[in-house]
């Protein structure tokens, strides 16, 4: 709970912990447990009352246990504020910035930046988060495995928001943009080089898809514990390989790069820091910073907009809730766009959107202001900037269908027959048949049941005639095409975790290298689905942007009835 940053469940847990570690003598324990609830505490707002503060550091300093001992000097040094003793605490945990593992090293950087920063020097602050964001970004790109590098954005969190809050302070919009793309999915086009070929890994997945075509034909749910027990050892195998080959990830991109890679474009970066959520609009070559409010407020009205439209695209919805819907997402989308585009003048542009937080489950074209407008979702800006200047290059496009879904071949076909290729249906439409059309293709059209695994990302999944093509498959191909499709359910969600770094297909893609990704954030209705593709294909065949492709295929369908506003709805164009 508490990485995952749910503050009250890591307080209640911890104190829980606590008291049931005092009852059995273990003081060490008993300690540790303290340590979290403080730290959870401290991050929710809420007063956690320790008895002996400088006590809670020396027992865990004679647990053996460097990295909570260094927490609680920080944990502590926070806690007595200005108060004698605090900054000797810090400069205690500042002592191992130079050797050791380099979480620890990581930590004492930012416990250095927070000695720098009492002491009124901010220029080196600055220089201390610096260094330890770069122990951090050397050890990501030395692992292999995607769920690895993400979770070990959570190190980077605190150095960030630290750089991020003295930015909001000083006010200016170019620092305020530094520390945002710093702390984000901007480490994406850096990632590290995966061996080409794992031949342990690849046999367990191919013995996953046979276990999924068991569990399908047979309703077995004894099967499901061997699923379980196999899904774990490919994370395992998988977090076995090591990264390498690459340098680590370069500079977040300058502003004056951006302004010229966007042309006639607007950009919109979104930020969230101690519950408040502010946006960074770069619209004709001017940095302006907005102050938009509290997260808790947007998110609310994120998740009516999404209940709105699962509810519209139901079969078994009434009229009068189907109506009711309606009218939700009205209001919802009016709501939203007076709070994120409202305060921005966006002069008619097309838009570049870097969300944060809730907002990455945004379908944006819901909202007002985005009605017929071309707009992008990027996780970051230097990823945006990455993906918008590689070339699309020759080759063919080709569409697949996967089973189960009435209209799938028929939507394969005839995107097909729009950009002169020949579709893979019915039993051609295998993984090793798809993983050898996404090394050939520049545009990949994947028309499959999709499966979202928000506990368990790296196996979010297409339904293809063999078996589901998962993350893991993704991740082993040396090339992926500059454009894909996904029409299926959710395929454009990721979970995300700290620090905005993202998991799941999309995910994946982009970080492999496709340009632009064209995916849904909500449940579709197949065929509703299919008018919307056959279009935006036509639009991208005539020479669009993806982004543009999939505004005037939505704008198109907006009087088609409400499920097929609500299904056209929901897809984003991501990337570049």
């Amino acid at each position: 709970a508490f990485l995952a940053r749910d503050w009250p469940t890591a307080l209640a847990q911890a104190r829980r912990a606590r008291r049931g570690f005092t009852r059995q003598q273990r003081p060490e324990w008993a300690a540790f447990a303290q340590l979290i609830a403080l730290r959870a505490g401290q991050a929710a707002g809420v007063r956690v009352p320790v008895r002996d503060p400088r006590g809670l550091v020396a027992a865990l300093t004679r647990a053996g246990w460097p990295a909570a001992a260094l927490e609680a000097r920080l944990a502590v040094a926070t806690l007595l504020g200005r108060r004698p003793g605090a900054d000797e605490l810090l400069r205690q945990a500042a002592t191992g910035r130079r050797r050791g593992p380099a979480a620890l090293r990581a930590r004492a950087w930012y416990a250095e930046a927070l000695v720098r920063e009492r002491a009124g020097d901010r220029h080196g602050a600055a220089s201390a988060i610096r260094a330890g964001l770069r122990v951090l970004d050397e050890h990501a790109t030395s692992l292999g495995a995607a769920d690895l590098r993400v979770y070990s954005a959570v190190h980077r969190a605190d150095l960030t928001e630290l750089g991020l809050r003295a930015a909001l302070r000083d006010g200016r919009p170019g620092q305020v943009f530094e520390w945002a793309e710093r702390g984000r999915a901007s480490r994406l086009p850096g990632r590290p080089v995966r061996p080409p070929d794992d031949p342990a890994l690849a046999g367990l997945l191919a013995e996953l898809r046979a276990l999924a075509r068991d569990l399908e034909r047979t309703g077995d749910q004894r099967l499901v514990h061997r699923q379980v027990a196999l899904e774990r050892r490919i994370r395992h195998q998988d977090r076995l390989q090591r990264g390498g080959g690459e340098a680590g990830p370069g500079r977040p991109v300058s502003v004056p790069r951006l302004r010229a890679a966007l042309g006639e474009r607007a950009l919109l970066e979104f930020v969230q820091l101690d519950g408040s959520l502010h946006a960074l609009s770069l619209v004709g070559g001017r940095l302006r910073r907005h102050e938009l409010g509290p997260v808790d407020r947007v998110a609310d009205l994120i998740d009516r907009v999404l209940v709105a439209l699962h509810r519209i695209v139901r079969r078994d919805t009434s009229p009068a809730s189907r109506t009711a819907a309606i009218g939700l997402l009205d209001d919802a989308a009016e709501r939203l766009d007076a709070v994120l585009l409202g305060p921005v003048d966006l002069e008619g542009l097309p838009l570049v959107v870097v969300p944060t937080g809730p907002l990455h489950n945004l379908p944006w074209s819901v909202l007002p202001n985005c009605t017929g407008r071309p707009v992008v979702v990027s996780p970051s800006a230097t990823l945006w900037h990455a993906a918008a200047m590689r070339p699309n290059g020759p080759g063919p496009a080709i569409a697949v269908a996967g089973p189960g879904l009435t209209g799938a071949r028929a939507e394969a076909v005839a995107v097909a027959a729009i950009h002169g290729g020949t579709p893979v249906v019915d039993g051609a439409a295998t993984v090793d048949a798809v993983l050898g059309v996404l090394r050939s293709a520049q545009v990949v059209h994947l028309a499959a049941h999709g499966r979202l695994a928000p506990d368990n990302p790296l196996f979010a999944s297409l339904r293809l005639h063999d078996g589901p093509l998962v993350v893991y498959d993704v991740e082993l191909q040396p090339r992926v095409p500059h454009t894909v499709v996904l029409a299926s359910c959710d395929s454009g969600r990721s979970l995300v975790c700290t620090g905005d770094e993202l998991l799941g297909l999309s995910a994946t893609f982009m970080a492999k290298g496709t340009a632009s990704l064209v995916a849904s954030v909500v449940p579709i209705p197949d065929a509703e689905t299919a008018p919307l593709m056959t279009a935006f294909h036509h639009e991208l065949a005539g020479g669009a942007t993806a982004a543009a492709a999939l505004a005037a295929a939505q704008h198109g369908l907006r009087d088609q009835g409400p499920r097929a506003l609500a299904a056209s709805a929901g897809f984003v164009c991501i990337g570049g």
